[in-house]
């Protein structure tokens, strides 16, 4: 089983429709049994997590949604809680680079979203490496204060901050990693000899990348079953209690 944490689901841009039907198609071209689904893309990020849950719904047992989240929007503590509710939301997603935010800035909404997203066992996406405002330590305060909240830095630490965001992921237990767009085989080689199997979760963020990919990157590491296993599946099933 391959269950995919992190995709997203694009938009025409003329005619304003998710191209849902591409998401479910590339699953089956590529053995994923289950995939997370945000999208940065909509009238609102209101309308975007409504989408992306209304989708989940429509394709259950195969897509779980994951609501994005914007802390400067006034009104993204009632958001969270909103979509929080949600049976289909699996998990809450940041994107600094996207929206152009720095957390420190933002501590009045995001602590208590952070307490909405322990309440209800939604772990948090934190989108990094590409930037100087997707640096994962950036989040180091709130992973501290929230012992309950599994934070998820996504692309291990990215392009930017492959290689500091390993020991970064290391020091704490609360954090773990994703493992989509990490395209440095430097980087891959070093975070799988320094951090245990449990830390790992696989991404393909299809549509920016391409799945296959994503997936035979994987084959050059020559993996045992077990880590294949836990970082195909087992890791998300634990963690989103599948």
């Amino acid at each position: 089983m391959i269950i995919d944490f992190h995709a997203h689901v694009d938009r025409d841009i003329v005619s304003k429709q998710y191209l849902i039907e591409d998401v479910i198609r590339d699953m089956d071209e590529n053995g994923i049994d289950i995939r997370m689904i945000s999208t940065l893309k909509g009238k609102s990020i209101r309308d975007q997590n409504d989408a992306m849950a209304a989708f989940a719904g429509r394709y259950p047992g195969r897509l779980l949604a994951c609501a994005v989240i914007n802390p400067k929007e006034d009104g993204c503590v009632e958001e969270a809680a909103r979509v929080a509710a949600i049976p289909q939301v699996r998990a809450l997603e940041f994107n600094s680079w996207e929206y152009g935010f720095l957390p420190e800035e933002y501590e009045y909404h995001l602590d208590p979203i952070f307490d909405i997203a322990a309440e209800h066992q939604l772990p948090v996406k934190l989108f990094a490496g590409w930037g100087p405002r997707t640096m994962p330590q950036q989040w180091e305060k709130y992973i501290k204060r929230h012992p309950d909240v599994t934070f998820v830095v996504l692309h291990i630490g990215g392009v930017d901050f492959g290689y500091g965001s390993i020991p970064f992921i290391k020091s704490y237990g609360n954090v773990l990693c994703e493992t989509s767009g990490q395209t440095e085989l430097q980087v891959l080689h070093e975070a799988f000899r320094m951090l245990p199997r449990e830390k790992f979760l696989f991404g393909s963020n299809f549509p920016d990348h391409i799945t296959k990919c994503s997936i035979d990157t994987f084959e050059l590491l020559h993996f045992d079953g077990e880590m294949r296993r836990s970082m195909f599946c087992e890791n998300a099933r634990k963690l989103l209690k599948l």
